[in-house]
């Protein structure tokens, strides 16, 4: 059997994000949060797109806590250092 389809896929945008759109999604989410239900999330707030578009929009780019760029030197040693003495086990490092 399976799982019911998220969305509609014919009337559902692809491609990038214009700023008209991220400016929409972070304007509602900062306003009102997420709910909890990202499936109908796009309908209002009025995004041709799919609630698993917009959450991964969120969390992967709009979130005010991201940061973008790369690492600080200070970062890079910790991170070097980690290497050494676990390995390539990254999933520790990332609970550290």
């Amino acid at each position: 059997m399976g799982r019911a389809p998220c969305c509609d896929k014919a009337n559902v945008k692809k491609g990038p994000w214009s700023p008209e759109e991220d400016a929409k999604l972070k304007a509602y989410i900062e306003h009102y949060g997420t709910g909890g239900n990202w499936i109908s999330l796009p309908q209002k707030i009025g995004l041709k797109r799919c609630g698993k578009s917009c959450r991964l929009r969120w969390l992967n780019y709009l979130r005010p806590n991201i940061k973008h760029g790369g690492f600080s030197e200070e970062e890079d040693e910790i991170i070097c250092s980690l290497y050494v003495s676990i390995g390539s086990r990254y999933v520790y490092i990332y609970k550290i």
